[in-house]
């Protein structure tokens, strides 16, 4: 069995500490609104099914 030394720069992430470690870190991407991107996403569902009823597509 290999033993490792416990030093200050070894210790590493316990379960999910580590993932919401990264999660936590800004990276400066665009800032969106969870409420902005579920409207996206119903307007271009309604414009798909106005666009198949009115068979353009």
């Amino acid at each position: 069995m290999v033993k490792l030394s416990r030093g200050p720069a070894t210790s590493g992430p316990s379960s999910s500490l580590g993932i919401m470690r990264f999660f936590d870190v800004d990276t400066g991407g665009p800032k969106m609104s969870p409420e902005f991107v579920v409207g996206v996403a119903l307007a271009l569902i309604i414009l798909v099914l106005i666009i198949k009823n009115l068979n353009l597509v």
